[in-house]
């Protein structure tokens, strides 16, 4: 195998008791009890170090009314959880758009919230004006 493509872990083990045991690089095996809004996947691509184990709720997204372009989606928002992460940083809001994703916390989340709702106030003052615009041009 090329020393260039990464190592792949094995897929996590259940347990009777439920928990999950994952193989990672830095601490050999770890047996983790998976929150009960943890999505149980634990996608490993490549073995992770004991500090890079995480949990995830399923995604959210909240869809407009219908558009001409059908429902959009806003988000995808959720909760991810890093038992072992030694920043203390462990239970974080995911707020994804198209190009990125910023992991926060409770605080940081609401003012995320509050940006959305004034983005959705400057798109409602935009429909107003445009509505005066035709209403103008149909006089």
């Amino acid at each position: 195998m090329s020393d260039d493509r990464p190592t792949v872990a094995p897929e996590p083990r259940r347990n009777p008791d439920g928990t999950l045991t994952l193989t990672t690089l830095d601490a050999g095996e770890v047996r983790v009890a998976c929150p009960p809004w943890c999505r149980y996947e634990h996608p490993y691509r490549t073995s992770r170090t004991r500090a890079e184990i995480a949990h995830k709720s399923e995604p959210q997204w909240a869809l407009t009314a219908p558009t001409v372009f059908g429902e959009v989606g806003v988000g995808p928002v959720h909760i991810s959880e890093h038992p072992y992460d030694p920043t203390g940083s462990a239970v974080l809001v995911v707020v994804e758009t198209d190009t990125e994703e910023f992991a926060v916390g409770p605080a940081d989340a609401r003012r995320f919230a509050v940006a959305f709702r004034a983005l959705a106030d400057l798109i409602d003052q935009a429909a107003d004006q445009v509505e005066a615009i035709r209403a103008g041009e149909d006089q």
